[in-house]
């Protein structure tokens, strides 16, 4: 499909969920606000967002009282993207990251974006090939995912932690964000989860459970999600220009 410039775009709202307690990073601060090649993690996962001119909107979802920690985080965005320091709007997030989405999703609605990019705070490798990526293939279909296929043997595990299945490899694969959604739909999936389950594992899983199918593209071996103390080892990959094309 022709791709449509970014000026065609302006209807496309982002969410960063930023949430989470990092109980797996161990002591320290989160890991959203360590530094990362000079910069936070959470500015580093933003940045080529922004960069894209793609997004009117950005709310990052928060704990309960960081909004002043976040708001100085904002300070470190580079001179040309302080414009946003004031525009995005910080959320106090859930118990859980599909209520944080959720109450994420609400401060969205009141400008009702057609597109809507779910996107981890403590993922900041991904590319802006790959958001456009997602948000086109999102245009098309409603909703689309990036995944990369599994590269382990996939087990089924029971309670007791014996195997009970092994899942054919070329019928799994790795799911990653960001993950874009028609808005209304993802909301509208939202609030029916709300009060019904909590235990979604991610917002494709409410999507399809409510909605409808959920499409695929291909995802990046770089864009991992930092989730133990490790993974700062990675070398930092710098985003893509603005502008980037496929």
């Amino acid at each position: 499909m022709d791709k449509p410039s970014a000026g065609t775009h302006a209807y496309a709202a982002l969410i960063i969920t930023a949430a989470g307690s990092s109980s797996r990073m161990g002591e320290g601060e989160k890991k959203e606000y360590r530094p990362l090649n000079g910069k936070p993690v959470l500015i580093q996962t933003l940045l080529p967002f922004i960069q894209t001119g793609l997004f009117s909107q950005v709310v990052i979802t928060i704990p309960s009282g960081h909004k002043d920690r976040v708001k100085k985080l904002l300070t470190q965005l580079p001179q040309e993207q302080h414009q946003w320091i004031e525009k995005i709007i910080l959320i106090e997030g859930g118990a859980s990251r599909q209520e944080s989405v959720y109450e994420g999703l609400k401060a969205c609605s009141s400008s009702t974006p057609r597109f809507v990019l779910i996107h981890d705070g403590a993922r900041p490798w991904t590319s802006a090939m790959l958001i456009r990526r997602v948000l086109f293939d999102t245009e098309e279909h409603g909703a689309s995912i990036p995944i990369v296929p599994s590269t382990d043997a996939m087990k089924q595990i029971n309670p007791a932690g014996y195997i009970e299945a092994h899942l054919p490899r070329q019928q799994t694969v790795c799911a990653q964000t960001p993950q874009g959604f028609s808005f209304n739909s993802i909301l509208s999936a939202h609030r029916e989860a709300e009060g019904q389950r909590s235990d979604f594992l991610d917002d494709a899983e409410v999507y399809a459970h409510f909605i409808g199918e959920v499409h695929t593209v291909e995802g990046e071996r770089e864009n991992i999600k930092i989730t133990y103390p490790g993974d700062f080892s990675i070398p930092f990959r710098a985003p893509h220009p603005e502008g980037a094309s496929e």
